[in-house]
């Protein structure tokens, strides 16, 4: 994917709220962790960056640039981006910008989803929820961008796809594993597994 389209979905992203203590505990000294992480990795390449953040689909038969993945944005990966974008950009980084931040994704657990199909309309009427044991939560707000022709030189799959869903985080147990199913159009289930306490 364009890096371009990365941080375009990254400014939407930024745009609705993510919870100040999904998996991490955040306080100050946590914020300059996080700022510090996302300066001394500003020369990476976001998939490199994203990488701790990732879980693949399941049954993937093989892992590159094409498998079909999702991403967690906690607080601390939000506030890493954040510095490194800025760090980029050479713009200072400020204690009281993260605690903006932090403030303005309170109460929710983000996840970025991309996967892949063979027609323009595979992913119409997506329907994406959280396992957990043996309850299932629903999303209450997504962010659901048309597939895109892939630039790859196989044949299949022809149409890449990105989402954003924002489920509430009091829904969540944070201390025991989930599931992101995912179901498109076509009738294709992926499931993405993320073991919570894992992530920083």
């Amino acid at each position: 994917m364009k890096l371009v389209t990365v941080i375009l979905g990254l400014i939407i992203l930024l745009s609705v709220p993510l919870s100040a203590g999904a998996i991490t505990l955040i306080n100050n000294d946590v914020i300059l962790e996080a700022q510090e992480y996302g300066v001394k990795r500003s020369k990476m390449p976001l998939s490199d960056f994203l990488q701790p953040w990732l879980a693949y689909e399941e049954q993937a038969a093989i892992i590159n640039e094409t498998t079909e993945r999702a991403y967690l944005y906690t607080p601390f990966l939000l506030l890493a981006y954040d510095a490194r974008d800025k760090a980029i950009s050479k713009q200072s980084i400020e204690l009281a910008n993260s605690e903006q931040i932090l403030a303005d994704y309170a109460g929710c657990l983000v996840f970025s989803i991309i996967v892949n199909g063979n027609t323009e309309k595979f992913s119409d009427n997506v329907q994406v929820i959280i396992k957990q044991e043996k309850k299932i939560i629903k999303p209450y707000h997504a962010v659901i961008n048309p597939p895109v022709k892939n630039p790859w030189a196989s044949n299949e799959p022809h149409y890449t796809a990105h989402y954003y869903f924002y489920f509430y985080e009091q829904d969540v147990v944070l201390s025991k594993p989930i599931t992101l199913t995912v179901t498109t159009k076509d009738k294709q289930e992926r499931r993405f597994y993320f073991e919570l306490p894992n992530f920083k």
